[in-house]
């Protein structure tokens, strides 16, 4: 499904007030099915950013879906009672997310194939939606389907938190209401830059893990909750990034979302690429290729395989780095390389309240390659 969120703040604000107005009494009670209403004000945000014809299709598909669950349902395997217990046990597996430094030898990281649920979780799940007459299909089959995900691994391990990286999932609240009651606690971790946005809002954790440029402010105006708050750097346990190359190589991050004039990008990157070489990365993920293969012929340009090369080694491959909002341009400004951002109405948008952004070096698509070039030459001349 597509969503659209509004590149203004003030819009996604707007939004989230406007839920929360509506649920306050719900989300602010003290007793655990509120967490239910958190979950569904965060699903009513990020239905509102979608458009109509395909959330309700969604809802369709998910009341058709939900009887087949039932064929996930067997028996709770278990845990072996020699299995060492472990503090935090990590079941999400990308590159981009990381575990941090301080509870990495905390950490048991475990991945599984096997998929399946308890009728006693299958009731749990219908029977808080029915007691609470919160009709969401879809949101109900997602919370369903994770647990078919979470079930065989709690079974499995003994640990005290669940670590996902779930803040835009509208199931959080979900999975934290689930897992207190096994007595788990869930510990979220962000894996690059936040800002407002109606994708986040309402979201609910035991503690949450945010990059250190996050201000707290960010969090509070989308009503994201959590007992514990803990900052950390990505690249805080990664040795020093090497001596970039003279010229230095300019790396660009292909951009994920529509909006950007690709043709021009093209033409500017090769530009570029008469005065350095020039390292094309597209993400990781087919759904944000933004028609990267179509156009990767037309360019005089090295690629980066993002799903083999490390973001770190591309990285350290690349003098100057380029590209929209992105959390590799955060880790290349960890690594002390230097990064240019192209401006869009996103970036406009956050650097209105958020400290970090308002510093950084912002150029237009149609100046970028001379600005580019005005930087190589500058480099290129130190001594």
């Amino acid at each position: 499904m597509t969503y659209r969120f509004d590149p203004d703040f003030r819009g996604e604000v707007a939004t989230i007030e406007k839920v929360y107005r509506a649920y306050q009494e719900r989300i602010d009670s003290d007793v655990a099915r509120r967490y239910l209403w958190r979950a569904v004000c965060q699903y009513k945000c990020q239905s509102h950013a979608r458009r109509r014809i395909p959330s309700l299709l969604a809802n369709v598909v998910a009341v058709v879906g939900l009887p087949f669950v039932l064929l996930a349902i067997r028996r709770s395997r278990k845990i072996n009672s020699d299995a060492a217990p472990c503090k935090y046990l990590k079941i999400d597996f990308h590159m981009a997310y990381q575990v941090p430094k301080g509870i990495r030898g905390d950490t048991r990281e475990s991945i599984t194939s096997i998929r399946y649920l308890t009728f006693g979780d299958f009731c749990f799940a219908i029977g808080l939606f029915i007691k609470n007459r919160a009709f969401y299909p879809e949101l109900l089959l997602k919370f369903l389907l994770w647990i078919t995900i979470a079930r065989p691994q709690i079974d499995s391990h003994r640990t005290a938190y669940l670590i996902q990286y779930c803040e835009y999932s509208a199931t959080s609240s979900l999975r934290k209401i689930f897992l207190n009651r096994q007595g788990i606690r869930i510990a979220n971790i962000t894996h690059g830059e936040e800002f407002v946005s109606c994708r986040s809002a309402f979201s609910s954790f035991d503690q949450y893990f945010a990059w250190e440029l996050t201000p707290k402010s960010i969090h509070d105006a989308m009503h994201i909750e959590y007992a514990e708050r803990l900052s950390f750097n990505p690249c805080a346990d990664l040795p020093p990034a090497p001596r970039a190359p003279t010229p230095p190589t300019f790396g660009f991050l292909w951009p994920s979302l529509e909006g950007t004039d690709l043709a021009v990008l093209v033409a500017k990157l090769n530009s570029i690429s008469r005065s350095c070489a020039v390292i094309v990365r597209p993400h990781p993920n087919p759904k944000y290729a933004n028609q990267f293969d179509r156009y990767r012929t037309q360019l005089n340009a090295q690629v980066s395989d993002s799903n083999r090369e490390d973001i770190h080694g591309f990285i350290d491959r690349c003098g100057i780095l380029g590209g929209n909002l992105s959390a590799a341009l955060l880790q290349a400004a960890f690594r002390g390389r230097e990064v240019i951002y192209l401006h869009d109405e996103y970036l406009a948008s956050l650097r209105e309240y958020h400290e970090y952004y308002r510093d950084v070096s912002v150029v237009t698509i149609e100046t970028l390659d001379r600005y580019v070039a005005n930087r190589i030459s500058a480099k290129s001349s130190r001594p």
